[in-house]
């Protein structure tokens, strides 16, 4: 009986090793393929949560934000998000410092992505385990062209963080942007915006007037794609800072430029549109 009983207990382990092997296999692949995913896309559209509690009482809540497949003009395709976004960071960070300045970790996962989550992995993965890229900024204390803010973006693979690049905002005397550098911190991409566009000048919160139009560069000065933040409507204009973002990825760009791409739209929306007053942008730091 006893030897019946152990025969059992060793099946059950041997289920449970299996299962485990399984589960471990299902997050590398699902990893990879997030990477992937990005990858294929021409563009993607980023739709920020709007948080009614936020608008109602000022009190500063995490970011959270949708990615969606578009197409080469931009536009959101109809199929599910391929990515979740949610911002990690102390209530003290958020209701003391601008967003400008706010130290933060992007955490951002495939939680809810149906279309490419195997039903098996949704049984075994924590919500730390579904997390693809991590997009880390620390505070610093930065005056004009001094000690300026970085975003470092991470990959996640087999529970390790492996860099892609780093995200950079210059001093600008007048535009606004950022710099993508690569893992080696070579120059990749130059996004930046006029500031004699309507937003920074005009508190209407209409459509129209909250349109901001970047251009994505390479070193050469050549423009290569666009990138747009959009509002959403003029009621949670009035009262919200969430906003939508339509990013048209460069021709030829890797997957792991789509991946700096994405995180520098995220910075960009923390250096110059997280604090509003109405629908004017505070226009950065330093």
């Amino acid at each position: 009986m006893q030897a019946a009983f152990n025969q059992i207990g060793n099946m059950g382990q041997a289920v449970l090793v299996q299962m485990n092997e399984q589960a471990q296999n299902l997050i590398q692949a699902i990893s990879s393929s997030c990477l992937d995913i990005l990858g294929q896309q021409d563009g993607i559209f980023i739709k920020q949560k709007f948080e009614l509690f936020e608008a109602l009482t000022g009190f500063e809540t995490p970011n959270v934000y949708k990615v969606y497949a578009a197409d080469d003009q931009g536009k959101k395709k109809k199929q599910k998000a391929l990515f979740k976004c949610k911002e990690k960071s102390s209530t003290c960070a958020r209701l003391c410092l601008p967003g400008n300045a706010r130290p933060f970790e992007m955490k951002i996962s495939n939680y809810g992505c149906k279309d490419f989550q195997p039903a098996l992995a949704k049984q075994f993965m924590k919500d730390d385990k579904r997390v693809v890229f991590k997009f880390k900024r620390e505070y610093q204390c930065t005056c004009l062209c001094f000690n300026r803010p970085r975003l470092e973006v991470l990959y996640v693979e087999n529970d390790e963080n492996k860099k892609l690049g780093t995200i950079v905002n210059p001093w600008y005397f007048c535009n606004i942007g950022c710099h993508v550098l690569d893992i080696h911190d070579n120059l990749r991409y130059i996004v930046e915006a006029s500031c004699c566009q309507t937003y920074f000048w005009c508190s209407c919160p209409c459509n129209s007037c909250n349109k901001v139009e970047f251009v994505i560069k390479v070193p050469n000065g050549d423009v290569v794609a666009h990138l747009m933040k959009k509002g959403k409507d003029c009621c949670k204009n009035m009262i919200g800072d969430a906003d939508n973002f339509s990013l048209i990825f460069p021709k030829g760009a890797s997957k792991e430029d789509k991946a700096l791409l994405l995180a520098v739209t995220l910075m960009m929306d923390y250096m110059y549109f997280e604090d509003k007053s109405g629908a004017q942008a505070s226009v950065g730091p330093g």
